[in-house]
């Protein structure tokens, strides 16, 4: 649906609100993804990372401690380490880790990296891959079942015990710092994973906030100029105004370009098709009164013409007949008494005599051409009939004559008999234009409800300057010809209500194409 000027104005104004609304709500909540994932980082990510730093911190001057093998140290670890709850602040971060990694603000990479962390504090706290390794300690060969965390408590009590003078403090320290170091081990592999995802995520911080400031830039600017646009396309759907009023002005000066509407408001589309639907009346009535004023010239021409030589040739004929007469009767006079020169003579008198009168039957024939009398004929019929009429001539031409017409009937509204004319005076011009033989092809085909009959050679064409002549009478590229056969085609084709067109190029033959209305029963 086409839009009014109003509308179009303001649809304009209302796509420039909405440019500019729509810019600043990006960027607001552009601002607000980028303090939410500055707020991620600071309040979780760099805590649950600084706890595990912490924790390695704790685990290593236990571990330098319990490796001194002194009991003053041994004893710092037995006061100290059960302050520290590893296994509680392993099983906090995990916990932390977990919910980092399935929320959609954080990156993929950190995600990943979470739950690699995740995993490996999962198999500290709640398996018992260390317990087994324990097992083979003197010490703790009773122990069995547990997890790595209760082996953990396990261990300190059984120090505390040993304290008091009921074990082996030594050996019990040993087992203690296997242990711690086995823990240590897997707390510092999950927080390097925790802090790889940490640097992930400033990335990607520092990512958003680089975004964030370019498009603080880039946006407002982006708004401006496609407001400049919309302005600029409101001016263009005015300009077919202007192009109305030229159009208008052409036409009064007899030009009938079309003016163009199809981006142009509806009330200048309506009035634009109105234009072009009264140009193309116009144009037709001018085009139509054109062709009947040529038509009418031609039609008075060929009369004219058609009376000349029929008063020329008739006037031709008789002395023409008289002059054989007295050829045949000399010839008879002086039989016996001739050299061959005398009868070489005689015989080149007779073959212009011959020549003279088939140019002059010719002329009659033209100039007495009756109108047609149109009727449904088949035009397949037409074609075999005409060929095998002329196979002695073609094959005397060393021509070879193809026929390609459907083998259903194809039913044309044509005078047959000047139909089959047409038809042999234009395989007669294809033999001509061949003198060393060659190929002629028939072809009819049936589309859109018309027929198209096609005569096509492989001579020698017909010469450019030549083609804007070729339906003018008496109008010929060939020596003795009198110029009437494609003069002759021309006018029984438009009587039939069709018409004819020829494609040619010089050496390369010629093709001319009937094309013929088909009668009602063969277009239904």
């Amino acid at each position: 649906m086409r839009l009014s000027l109003s509308g179009r104005i303001a649809l304009v104004l209302a796509a420039q609100m909405c440019i500019f609304g729509g810019a600043v709500a990006w960027l607001a909540w552009s601002t607000d993804s980028v303090f939410g994932v500055v707020s991620l980082v600071k309040d979780e990510f760099e805590p649950v990372v600084e706890d595990l730093r912490s924790l390695l911190v704790e685990l290593k001057t236990a571990e330098d401690l319990l490796n001194s093998g002194r009991d003053a140290d041994i004893e710092r670890v037995r006061a100290r380490l059960p302050q520290a709850h590893v296994f509680e602040r392993l099983s906090a971060a995990a916990g932390t880790m977990r919910r980092l990694s399935e929320r959609d603000d954080v990156v993929a990479e950190a995600a990943q990296d979470l739950s690699e962390a995740v995993r490996i504090l999962d198999e500290v706290t709640e398996g018992d891959r260390l317990v087994a390794a324990a097992q083979r300690s003197l010490v703790l060969s009773d122990v069995g079942g547990v997890s790595n965390a209760a082996l953990f408590a396990i261990l300190l009590a059984r120090l505390d015990q040993a304290a008091s003078g009921e074990g082996d403090v030594g050996l019990l320290a040993r087992e203690l710092l296997r242990l711690q170091r086995n823990v240590r081990a897997a707390t510092l592999r999950a927080t390097n994973r925790a802090a790889s995802a940490l640097r992930e995520m400033n990335h990607h911080l520092f990512e958003r906030r680089s975004e964030v400031a370019v498009a603080m830039m880039v946006v407002p600017a982006v708004a401006m100029v496609s407001a400049l646009l919309l302005l600029l396309l409101l001016l263009r759907a005015l300009r077919p105004v202007r192009d109305i009023s030229q159009a208008i002005r052409r036409l009064a000066r007899g030009d009938y370009s079309p003016v163009a509407s199809e981006s142009a408001a509806r009330e200048v589309t309506d009035l634009a098709e109105a234009l072009n639907a009264l140009a193309s009346v116009l144009r037709a009535r001018e085009e139509e009164l054109r062709r009947g004023r040529d038509e009418l010239v031609r039609a008075e021409r060929l009369s004219v013409i058609g009376r000349m030589a029929s008063v020329v040739a008739h006037e031709v004929r008789n002395p023409l007949n008289s002059i054989g007469l007295n050829v045949d009767l000399l010839r008879e006079m002086l039989a016996g008494r001739v050299g061959k020169r005398e009868s070489e003579v005689l015989d080149a008198v007779q073959r212009e005599i011959d020549h003279l009168s088939d140019i002059t039957e010719e002329y009659l024939r033209f100039g007495r051409l009756p109108k047609g009398v149109l009727a449904p004929c088949d035009a397949c019929r037409v074609v075999r009939e005409t060929l095998a009429f002329m196979e002695g001539e073609l094959g005397g031409a060393r021509v070879e004559a193809l026929a390609d017409v459907p083998s259903q009937p194809v039913m044309v509204m044509a005078d047959e008999s000047q139909l089959r004319q047409a038809l042999m005076n234009l395989v007669r011009n294809s033999m001509e234009a061949m003198p060393d033989g060659g190929k002629v092809t028939v072809t009819l085909t049936v589309l859109d409800g018309q027929a198209t009959l096609s005569v096509g050679d492989t001579g020698c064409g017909i010469p450019e300057s030549f083609r804007d002549r070729l339906f003018e009478p008496f109008a010929t590229t060939k020596p003795g010809g009198t110029g009437l056969g494609l003069a002759f085609v021309h006018q029984v084709i438009h009587e039939c209500g069709g018409r004819v067109t020829i494609e040619s190029e010089p050496g390369r033959g010629t093709l001319v194409r009937l094309f013929l209305k088909l009668a009602e029963a063969s277009a239904s």
